[in-house]
């Protein structure tokens, strides 16, 4: 079953308690964007490499499904050209040699040299822009065997940025909520749906994560010690604890952009309101003060303002403050239940779930104006975005089942991530770097 909205369930909780060139200019500079059309060639084996054949053609795939995916590049496959515009390219050390020419439409060419050493594997990747027969940006990606698939995530996110100037957002993970029977633990899997795992085994309900800026911890409301608190969560270790724990009901926590504050809802006064606080837990502040329930806090990407969900108006509501609680404004007058804001990291556009035929997302400017509705299929919820701010995840019941989705900042190219499990609550976490490279 799809969870209950948040303001519902904070309602009725509270109630309970009481380069070697210059960069192909192709940036993305706005929303409404062509395709670039790129080719990827296989991979080659470098003739002293021995290593099982299907390395370069599985690291080929991952970066290909990548470049498909992200909405920045038509990828035509190879097979798919005209006969005349093939080419072969060899890597002899540093350089490459340029066996055959190459024409078409194609706006960039990626080409890849795989070496495998004692110490791992080195990919060679060369971007060439036709007609020039040289490559005008060069770089070797150094990883061990059984870091293909970040491998193949992290050099993808070179060639987007390269060509577009975007970073789209490749070597990011998605944490989300698992329910089975009577209990919810965090799961995380990789930025495609790859690699699926949990974090927590809790017999409890362990819900509303939030990233830390430097993707190395997660903030997360837990009643494990029976009451509903807040904890850290170091990815790397492992190791959990408790971050915010009063008799009061603590819950939703979001960190800024800029890693200096975390904003979350507490009842210490004996209503929810929206508070903030340091990474340490000092300088406890509260910013709202109002009869009604004041939840589900966000960040601006310049981490100097915050919107939130308000029912003080009659019905739950996006809100807007400034990061000391000052200058509220109310962005949502269409629909009566609205809830979840989520800023975009491009700054200009603001995700919600609205009750219409279910719940669906959508989206306003961050003045509030230019309403756009996102998805249209069964009831969907808990929107976040990419951190290139062109894609969404959600929680979609579309399915027959509440599972994890995917897609495009307007709504298209959407894409099922989660399978088999009841899945709710996914949070979209920064991209970090996993793997060594040179120029």
């Amino acid at each position: 079953m799809m969870h209950a909205p948040l303001i519902v369930f904070a309602l009725l909780f509270f109630a309970a308690v009481s380069t070697y060139a210059q960069p192909i200019t192709l940036r993305i500079e706005t929303r409404s964007v062509g395709r670039t059309e790129i080719v990827v060639m296989p991979f080659r084996a470098a003739k002293d490499s021995a290593f099982a054949a299907d390395l370069p053609r599985s690291l080929r795939e991952v970066i290909v499904s990548d470049l498909s995916y992200c909405g920045y590049f038509n990828v035509v496959q190879p097979e798919d050209l005209p006969p005349d515009t093939m080419i072969q390219v060899r890597r002899v050390g540093n350089k490459w040699d340029t066996l055959r020419t190459f024409g078409g439409s194609i706006a960039a060419r990626v080409q890849g040299s795989i070496t495998v050493g004692w110490d791992g594997v080195t990919a060679g990747i060369a971007i060439f822009q036709p007609p020039i027969k040289d490559p005008i940006h060069l770089k070797d990606f150094h990883f061990k065997t059984d870091d293909l698939r970040p491998a193949g995530h992290e050099i993808a996110a070179w060639i987007t940025k390269t060509i577009t100037g975007e970073d789209g957002g490749f070597t990011s993970r998605i944490v989300f909520v698992v329910k089975t029977g009577d209990n919810k633990n965090l799961w995380i899997m990789d930025w495609d749906g790859a690699n699926p795992r949990s974090l927590t085994s809790d017999k409890t309900l362990n819900m509303s994560p939030s990233w830390a800026p430097d993707g190395k911890t997660l903030y997360f409301t837990s009643f494990r010690a029976g009451n509903a608190d807040i904890y850290k969560y170091d990815l790397e270790t492992g190791h959990m604890s408790s971050f915010v724990a009063s008799p009061h009901v603590d819950s939703a926590p979001a960190v800024s952009p800029d890693g200096q504050w975390v904003a979350y809802c507490s009842a210490a006064d004996g209503n929810p309101e929206i508070h903030r606080c340091r990474p340490d837990g000092t300088g406890r502040t509260q910013l709202t003060f109002s009869y009604g329930v004041d939840t589900s806090p966000c960040w601006s990407p310049t981490s100097r303002e915050l919107v939130f969900t308000s029912d003080r108006g009659g019905t739950p509501q996006i809100y807007r403050m400034d990061a000391e609680g000052a200058n509220v404004m109310r962005l949502t007058f269409a629909g009566g239940y609205n809830e979840t804001a989520r800023w975009s990291p491009r700054g200009d556009l603001i995700a919600f779930a609205s009750r219409e035929i279910g719940f669906q997302i959508f989206t306003i400017a961050s003045d509030g104006s230019g309403e756009r509705r996102v998805t249209g299929d069964g009831s969907n919820l808990d929107p976040s975005w990419s951190p290139d701010g062109m894609k969404l995840v959600y929680c979609s019941q579309s399915a027959g089942k509440s599972a994890v989705w995917t897609c495009n900042w307007d709504g298209s190219n959407a894409r099922q991530l989660t399978f088999g499990i009841n899945a709710s609550q996914p949070q979209w976490g920064p991209a970090i770097s996993v793997v060594q490279s040179e120029n």
